[in-house]
């Protein structure tokens, strides 16, 4: 092979390929106005970071991500159903977020990891949101009989009781929180589940501030309905369901 061959070799190799197009000047442009990479952030609602050395961890992190998707679900059921009580229940929901952001900047401990989380530890945000949820669903359950049988209360309790034990414990396992912190969350989610149902049903309903929202023009116009008063949501609905489809095949 000659010099002159290995010459032309060498230059079409450094040549730029028609798939890989070289930058222009607008791209060029464009990269010098990103901020260097260390003035970046994530947004920490979303971002979970762990140390990919089991399957275990890896499903722990996406275990911790249950709060996001549990509000996801407060919006959704909120939308389609239109029904003061679970609009009630995340109204509670997101002042127990706010006292625990409070609580946070007033007690200023440091999370176990310098690199890992933003912000302060103590208590757990996670611990006091999904101790939250799960105590005011099983008042909700428990209050009065909601099922035809006795399977469904303690099922849903017992799911419920196990998804939020499951995301205490990846906070720890994934180094975001110590124990002691995670004990606090648990408490103050089970103690402000508790003061906001006793408030709710002792206070506010017996007022008549529900039924008051509920016959406002923007709620009449938007059907919003209260259905705590119904003993059996389900059965209820299903009973409305079957009227229907008996008219409805009548007619036809």
């Amino acid at each position: 092979m000659t010099q002159d061959t290995l010459l032309r070799r060498r230059k079409a190799d450094n040549a730029p390929s028609q798939e890989e197009p070289t930058a222009t000047a607008q791209d060029t442009d464009r990269r010098s106005t990103l901020p260097p990479h260390h003035t970046l952030t994530s947004l920490s609602l979303s971002h979970v970071q762990f140390v990919p050395d089991s399957i275990l961890t890896e499903l722990l992190a996406y275990v911790t991500l249950s709060p996001l998707a549990i509000f996801c679900g407060y919006i959704a059921v909120a939308v389609n159903d239109r029904d003061l009580k679970p609009l009630v229940m995340l109204a509670g929901q997101v002042l127990s977020e706010a006292l625990n952001a409070i609580m946070k900047r007033v007690i200023k401990q440091a999370r176990p990891t310098a690199y890992i989380g933003d912000g302060y530890g103590m208590p757990s945000s996670h611990s006091q949101f999904m101790t939250y949820f799960a105590t005011y669903s099983m008042l909700l359950l428990y209050r009065r009989d909601v099922a035809m049988d006795d399977i469904i209360p303690p099922v849903v309790s017992a799911i419920v009781i196990i998804w939020s034990a499951l995301v205490i414990y990846s906070r720890v396992h994934l180094y975001y929180h110590t124990w002691q912190q995670v004990v606090a969350g648990t408490l103050c989610g089970i103690a402000f589940a508790l003061g906001y149902y006793y408030v709710v049903y002792n206070i506010l309903r017996p007022s008549g501030i529900f039924e008051w929202i509920v016959d406002q023009p923007l709620a009449k116009q938007f059907h919003v309905r209260d259905t705590d008063a119904i003993p059996d949501l389900a059965k209820f609905e299903w009973e409305m369901w079957q009227q229907f489809k008996n008219v409805h095949v009548k007619t036809e």
